[in-house]
């Protein structure tokens, strides 16, 4: 790494005060794309807005099906256990940092519940996880199931559980949900779940779809809004979303009241294919084999609202965008005929070269673009909301792609006083930035609101720490602070300190911290980072 010339920094404290100047491609989301090859592969793979692979984490397990970066920067990923299951089958979960040491692995493979396709993050930190639970041919039946759907010697519907990390190896289950708790039928009068099916659309009818398939539901992806504090459900079997209430208990979950909407863990939403609660026809179907459905995040544009990967609809695959039909109470509306609206998405995009019957994502980026996996045809592409493809790389086969708002990563959230330590930093800027000047400056005061100049955000309130960083950059207290980014634009860094450096004073402080880059000739800043924090412990 070679280093810039020593009075840089001060060139720098400057040109952060009067003029930053940026140079972007406007329509491209500058952030960077990560994916999970399937099959025998057990690497993830990040990828920058130029298409260049910038990181890459190896695993002793092939891809369960998704991985995610964390808000914490690390890899959340799902992987093969080596347990049999239909299509899908995974068998657990770990975190990896950015080096690939495992910071958590958790197995839920055992006992006939078999985590498949998809786990996320939730903001609490614990980890939404899909699973198969295994019922007999007679407990079916039991429940009012068809004979003739169920000539397998099992049935496996699906639930879903809420893990909470406990170990490096160990996991709590603080909150499930299962599909076997809400069900209804309208075949046998002498079995459990007698009913009238269009009646209660809450309910999910045992002998719908009529098809003869131990994987009864195939739940392919899971999300959560914690705004709401809803589950997003895909049922793909169904050919169907649902939407559940997590503000319930555990028991509340099982039931039919209980959590904020009343209703326990009964279906509060569900659209795609009326005909699963008898409100329509075929010409009402909308979804076929959907994948990838998640909730926009909020601050994006449609933030609320639904997009999926639309596989098996006539004539090619197709991207959606719901817009949920709530009621000032934030209720579901029925539209005509009882069926959930809205009658039709609010947003579509279709390409007869975009077509993939199965796996697959849509996602939508900060920019307002789209991200779009069309997993059998290897490519992951991105469009604005006109349909045109600005950006676009092949792949190996991936079940989906997930952006990366982020670019700089830390190993370590606390820092002793006492004991002294360090803090090393990872600057992943991507290989637009190559060749630039780089520098980790610091705030004491926060990152927000940070300051904005000609474009650029520097999530960094300025005060005397921000100058300290520059002054003592690459210095012992503070190395390889600044420097010159690689090809892949990356540079790593530390905050350092020796037992008894910091004074008792500064004691339970936290020091944000942030990359910038810039150009080695004018000193104006073209990148700026997210912002990492650690605290100052005894």
């Amino acid at each position: 790494m070679t280093s810039p010339q020593r009075g840089a920094p001060f060139a720098l404290l400057a040109s952060l005060t009067l003029a930053l100047g940026v140079s972007t491609q406007a329509q491209v989301d500058p952030g960077h794309r990560v994916y999970a090859p399937l099959g025998a592969s057990t690497t993830t793979v990040m990828v920058d807005a130029q298409g260049n692979t910038i990181q890459t984490w190896s695993s002793s397990n092939a891809a369960g099906n998704t991985s995610y970066i964390q808000d914490d920067g690390l890899l959340l990923r799902s992987i093969k256990t080596g347990v049999s299951g239909p299509g899908g089958v995974g068998g657990g979960v770990e975190r990896l940092a950015l080096d690939g040491s495992v910071e958590w692995r958790f197995e839920y493979d055992t006992g006939g519940n078999i985590h498949h396709h998809d786990a996320v993050q939730m903001p609490n930190g614990n980890v939404l996880m899909i699973a198969w639970e295994q019922k007999s041919q007679a407990e079916a039946i039991a429940e009012g199931r068809s004979p003739a759907l169920i000539t397998n010697a099992i049935f496996m519907p699906d639930h879903i559980i809420e893990v909470e990390q406990s170990g490096p190896t160990t996991g709590t289950i603080v909150w499930e949900w299962h599909v076997w708790d809400h069900l209804i039928q309208d075949f046998d009068v002498t079995k459990n779940n007698f009913g009238d099916v269009g009646a209660n659309p809450q309910l999910i009818d045992i002998n719908f779809p009529t098809s003869n398939v131990s994987d009864w539901n195939h739940v392919n992806s899971v999300d959560y809004d914690e705004a709401n504090d809803w589950i997003l459900i895909s049922a793909n079997f169904q050919d169907e979303f649902w939407i559940v209430d997590h503000s319930t208990t555990t028991a509340e979950a099982a039931g039919h009241t209980g959590g904020d909407h009343g209703k326990g863990g009964d279906l509060l939403y569900r659209w795609g294919n009326p005909q699963a609660y008898r409100a329509g026809t075929g010409a009402d179907q909308d979804l076929f084999r959907q994948h990838g459905v998640k909730f926009i995040d909020e601050g994006l544009d449609g933030a609320g609202n639904v997009i999926l990967y639309n596989n098996q609809v006539s004539p090619t695959s197709r991207i959606e965008e719901i817009e949920l039909p709530l009621d000032t109470q934030g209720e579901f509306n029925f539209g005509p005929g009882g069926v959930f609206g809205p009658a039709a998405p609010l947003w579509t995009y279709q390409n007869p070269a975009m077509n993939s019957n199965i796996m697959s994502s849509a996602e939508r980026l900060p920019n307002g673009n789209t991200l779009i996996c069309s997993s059998l045809q290897g490519r992951i592409f991105e469009i604005t909301t006109g349909g045109t493809i600005v950006w676009e790389i092949s792949t190996p086969t991936a079940f989906r792609a997930s952006y990366v708002d982020r670019t700089l990563w830390s190993d370590g959230d606390v820092v002793s006083a006492g004991a002294g330590g360090s803090v090393a930093f990872d600057v992943i800027a991507g290989s637009s930035q190559a060749g630039q000047q780089y520098y980790v400056l610091g705030s004491a005061t926060g990152s927000s609101p940070g300051f904005t100049k000609n474009g650029i955000h520097v999530p960094l309130n300025f005060d005397p720490y921000t100058s300290l960083t520059l002054d003592f950059a690459n210095t012992a207290l503070l190395t390889d602070t600044f420097g010159t980014l690689d090809a892949s634009g990356r540079a790593s860094a530390s905050f350092n300190v020796t037992p008894g450096l910091i004074p008792a004073v500064a004691v339970g402080l936290t020091l944000h911290h942030a990359a910038i880059a810039t150009d080695p000739g004018t000193s104006k800043a073209t990148w700026a980072s997210n912002a990492v924090a650690f605290t100052i412990e005894l």
